[in-house]
């Protein structure tokens, strides 16, 4: 686990991510408001990787895995229509990686700069297939 606080914090905090960065400030906020005071964020950054952190993480990856399985199949439909032939959602995938596309999508970067964080609704069709 780690331990954050005084000098080393803010080297820490430049190795979060974004989402993880805006987590923490929700959390901060949160317990603030429930002390009636401001935490500060030692004590949020502490608190959150102590107790939350895990259980934010698992929600987080089983989020991305919706959206990203969502962009996957919308480039299995546009890969059949350039090749014009049916295409594997495994295809599919492997050429939505190596075309660059995972790492734009994972960066919010390229045709993802302005992509939402909520998923769209997948069929039960879609999320079954291969």
């Amino acid at each position: 686990m780690r331990e954050w606080g005084g000098e080393g914090m803010q080297n820490s905090m430049e190795q979060l991510n974004f989402e993880e960065i805006n987590a923490i400030l929700d959390h901060k906020w949160y317990l603030s408001e429930k002390e009636c005071r401001d935490v500060g964020m030692e004590y949020a950054i502490n608190d959150f990787f102590r107790n939350h952190a895990a259980s934010w993480r698992k929600k987080k990856m089983e989020q991305d895995y919706h959206l990203q399985k969502g962009e996957i199949l919308r480039h299995k439909w546009y890969l059949s229509e350039k090749l014009r032939r049916e295409v594997s959602t495994t295809e599919a995938a492997l050429d939505w990686v190596s075309s660059g596309y995972a790492e734009h999508w994972r960066n919010k970067t390229g045709p993802y700069k302005d992509r939402e964080t909520k998923p769209e609704p997948l069929s039960q069709t879609d999320l079954n297939s291969d």
